[in-house]
This record gives C-alpha cells, structure tokens and sequence, in this order.
C-alpha cells in the first residue's frame, strides 16, 4: 500500500488518545494528525501532528462538552483542515461520541474529507451508561449525522466492553480499555489493505465494500490450528464489536492471516461457517496471507457493511430493563404489564418479518 495515501485523525480526547497510541506503535506509512478544541490537550501528543479548531471560537479551552460548539469550532477551521487532505485516499477518524467535540466537528470533518476526495471511515466510540442520558442523546444524533456524511461509519459500544472486564477495574481503566478498542480497529483495517498476501485485497476492494456503506461492523478471531474451525465462527458471532445487524450484510469482507500449511479445505470451511451466518450476501470479498504466522494459527477478520436492515436496541426483545411499547417504539422507562409487553415484541418481531423478508434468528 505504498503508494496509498491514508491520514488517520483523532478527534476530540477519546480521538487524540488513539492517535497517541498508534505513533508508540509506530505507524510510520500514515500520517496522523490530532484534532481538537482544547490546545492544552494537544500539547500532550507525541510523534504526531496537531490542528487546533476553532482557535477563535474557543479560544483553546475546549467546547465545554457542548456539540454545537464543536460544530462551530469545525466550521471555522474547514478551509484549513481541508487542505490538510489534499491528495488523500483514505482517510480515517476515530473519535468518542456525547462530548462536545468529537460528537460536534467529527461530522463536519468527515463531509470535508469525502469532498476532498478521499474514503471516509469513522470509528467512533458511544458513552457508557454511567455518563448519562445527555450524552447518549448526543451519540444518537451524531451517528446519523456521520452516516450522511462519512462512506463508513463503525459503532463501539462502551457499556458492552465494561461487560469483559474485571469488575475491579477504575474508571480510568474503563476508558483506556475503550480507547484501545479504536486502536485495534484502526490496526485491523490498515493491515487488511497494507498486507498483500496469496489471496490479495487491494485499495480498490476496500472501497467497493465501503464506499457509501453506512454502519459496518468489525469482528476477528485468532485460533491454534489444534482448535476447531468452528471456534472461529463462535468468535466471530460473540465478538462485542458487532451485533445482529451485520446478519443482514450485502458486503463482506474476510481476511485471513494464516501459516503456510494453511489448506484450501481450511478456507472453504471458513467461508462457509462465516457465509452461513449471513442472510443473503450479494458480495463476498476474501483474501488470504499464508506467510504472517510461522505455525498453527489461524487470525480471522470479518468486516461487514452495506446493511439491508440494521436491528437497534429498539427493535430487539433483549434488553436490561423491562420495557413498554408506546407509540410504535419501545422505552425503558417505564414498565408495563408482562402480557402486554410479549404482545408488543411478537408484534415488533412480525413486523420485522414483513418488512426485510427473512427470517429472524437469535442463535
């Protein structure tokens, strides 16, 4: 991917801190840059280059946690920024959603982007639930935003990280284990299209399965070659950077990075295992590199886009709390009588049927 210009942008701290993961680890083929309101902030990252938005908006103290102020910090600095991406191909935004500037300028920042050319992905992070309903309101909002403007848009909920952690963990820990999750991503995207391999993906299939695709989901499994191959398709259906919406993919992606004893009977059982759990795929993409592991290990990543039905927490009869169906939508608000509440999902799930024609399975 030589010749493939990428700039990954960190917007807002949730942003900011990935890029200064990423330059300890080294990503010397890409440019990043950090992008925010509060220039005390920036002076923190290393190894990397800086943008200050809206310097005279904000005066560098930040947008205060307010998304109108991030969107007015992003449109003053759009000239600049824009710029910046001139001659990009793609370029990458990661950023934590219900704040003020990731949740404001991330969207600004990814129209400007598409119109300088480049594929847009935004890999965004959503509030826990212990940061409140405010900033849940404003994730909502700006995800639809991002999937107007961005050709990508990837979604990691927070509350179901904290679910594999120890509950001992500090806050501070809670937030750095977030954090790395937009790296992991960053790093599973970049190696798909960096790493040419004995079944090749280039540039070029990346913007087929991600060009104007909406919400897209990430999942990778790594194996011993003593497991079964089916671990792999329970890895992949259980992993928490995905929910059942990918079920309902057109584009598909599998890359697999493997020994060289790795078998052509091994890769059609792959494909098969992680096809069968999709609805009806119009365009499965695969690629394999035999020479990235010495010996007995199988690493699996599925990216799946273009969505005919994306299933939200309002649609599902899985939730924490109970819920009631007012109005045509569900809300955890209040509760209701038992009876009244199965009535509603067996005729949310009916519904369902009619509308995308498939049927509906939970396994």
């Amino acid at each position: 991917m030589s010749d493939i210009k990428v700039t990954i942008i960190g917007v807002g701290g949730a942003g900011c801190n990935t890029i200064n993961r990423l330059s300890s680890k080294k990503f010397n083929n890409y440019n990043l840059l950090a992008v925010n309101t509060d220039t005390q902030m920036l002076e923190t990252i290393k190894h990397s280059d800086i943008f200050a938005l809206g310097p005279l908006t904000t005066k560098g103290f930040g947008s205060g946690g307010n998304p109108k102020i991030g969107r007015l910090a992003a449109r003053e600095s759009s000239e600049q920024f824009s710029k910046l991406l001139e001659g990009q191909d793609l370029v990458i935004l990661t950023t934590g959603l219900g704040g003020g500037t990731g949740t404001g300028a991330t969207p600004i920042l990814a129209s400007l982007a598409k119109k300088m050319g480049a594929l847009v992905i935004v890999i965004a992070t959503l509030p826990f639930n212990f940061e409140g309903q405010l900033r849940y309101q404003y994730s909502e909002k700006a995800i639809k935003s991002l999937i107007r403007s961005a050709d990508s848009v990837i979604e990691i909920n927070n509350d179901g990280l904290l679910g594999t952690m120890d509950k001992k963990s500090t806050i501070d820990d809670s937030f750095k284990y977030a954090d790395s999750a937009l790296v992991d991503i960053v790093e599973e995207i970049t190696t798909v299209i960096g790493n040419p391999g004995l079944i090749n993906i280039d540039f070029a299939d990346i913007k087929n399965l991600l060009a104007k695709s909406g919400k897209t989901y990430v999942s990778k499994s790594r194996i011993n070659k003593s497991d079964q191959i089916d671990t792999i398709h329970e890895n992949l259906k259980q992993n928490l950077l995905i929910n059942y919406g990918f079920r309902s993919s057109r584009r598909l992606l599998l890359s697999i990075k493997s020994s060289p004893d790795f078998s052509l009977n091994e890769l059609n059982l792959i494909a098969t295992k992680v096809s069968s759990f999709l609805y009806n795929p119009e365009n499965i993409l695969i690629g394999v590199n035999n020479t990235f592991f010495k010996k007995n290990i199988i690493e699996t990543t599925l990216i799946a886009s273009d969505l005919k039905f994306s299933f939200t927490n309002d649609m599902l009869p899985v939730a924490p709390k109970p819920f009631s169906y007012i109005s045509g939508k569900y809300s955890n608000t209040q509760s209701v009588n038992s009876i009244d509440n199965a009535n509603a999902i067996k005729m949310r799930i009916l519904n369902l049927k009619k509308l995308i024609k498939i049927p509906i399975g939970f396994n």
